[in-house]
């Protein structure tokens, strides 16, 4: 790192009042290690990914995504969109930090600021997801995990000031209300096994993870899938039944990983989504690293370019 632009959302996760202060303590730290250090503060969704761009354009060789989980994924999409070997460091200030979890970072952003520059940039191939929106097909590149199905309409169904104001805590506080739901809506997803031979499921929800380590309740979470593989571990929920979904939560949240039934896990690369014949396409949704998207019919790859991602070394 020589010349860092730390960028960071200014209304992501909780005490806002502090995070000025925060990152202006992160510039002095860097300072202070010899480095020429600028702060961009986001002005809207969508916008750290065109600021990244401009950081790329205007020489700087590091952008630090000082936020949550959506602020990091927007600055990968600049860093993806302007072919760069311009570096992607994390510092967690958001309701939602798996990918810094992930990356082995303090929760202290200070903490995390004086990790960082022990860290080396490491190729790494993000996910690619293609989906329907409002303006028609969209594709958005992420890293640590993807959903069609259930978990991308817990996102859908979560308001914008509920995340804000209580984190992490907002989505189980949803997922309590879901509950009482008796099924989910179903749809039909084909993926490619490791041989490349093609499968089709009717399912409820489908989750392509990356991620190794997870924070929180899930941090016993073990699916043997990692940011340096080049394929996901899909979770497969081949039911409607709530009561399976709870099932599962329990089974990973606890480290006992005892068997569910109608739920399968495989690696894959790719898979693609549909709406059954008597399904309704505008009721499944997708997501990518907890930002959500747009609906069937949907598809999930790995990209075939790269970003410099600092991780441990």
């Amino acid at each position: 790192m020589r010349k860092v632009l730390l960028l960071y959302n200014p209304s992501s996760g909780q005490q806002r009042a502090r995070r000025a202060g925060l990152i202006a303590k992160v510039a002095e730290l860097y300072r202070s290690a010899g480095l020429q250090v600028e702060q961009c503060a986001t002005s809207h969704a969508g916008s750290a990914i065109e600021q990244t761009k401009d950081a790329v354009n205007a020489g700087f060789d590091t952008v630090i995504a000082c936020g949550g989980d959506g602020t990091a994924n927007e600055a990968i999409n600049g860093l993806m969109q302007a072919e760069s070997r311009c570096a992607l460091g994390i510092i967690p200030l958001g309701s939602g930090n798996l990918l810094a979890t992930d990356l082995r970072l303090p929760v202290n952003p200070l903490a995390a600021a004086r990790v960082l520059l022990q860290y080396s940039p490491r190729a790494i191939r993000p996910g690619l997801i293609s989906s329907h929106g409002n303006t028609g097909l969209q594709q958005r590149y992420f890293i640590v995990a993807a959903g069609v199905g259930a978990d991308a309409d817990l996102m859908y169904r979560t308001a914008v000031e509920v995340k804000e104001r209580w984190g992490r805590k907002a989505y189980f506080m949803e997922m309590a209300r879901m509950t009482v739901r008796r099924h989910f809506p179903m749809f039909q997803v084909e993926w490619a096994d490791e041989r490349g031979s093609w499968h089709r499921e009717n399912i409820a929800l489908v989750m392509a993870i990356r991620a190794e380590k997870f924070p929180g309740m899930l941090r016993r979470v073990r699916l043997g899938s990692a940011l340096t593989l080049n394929q996901y571990r899909l979770l497969l929920f081949k039911t409607d039944k709530v009561r399976r979904f709870l099932n599962y939560f329990a089974s990973v949240a606890s480290g006992l990983n005892w068997s569910v039934r109608d739920v399968e896990v495989v690696s894959s690369e790719r898979f693609r989504c549909f709406p059954l014949e008597s399904g309704n396409p505008a009721r499944i949704h997708a997501e990518a690293d907890g930002e959500l998207l747009g609906r069937l019919p949907a598809e999930v790859s790995i990209a075939n370019k790269s970003f410099q991602l600092l991780m441990p070394q």
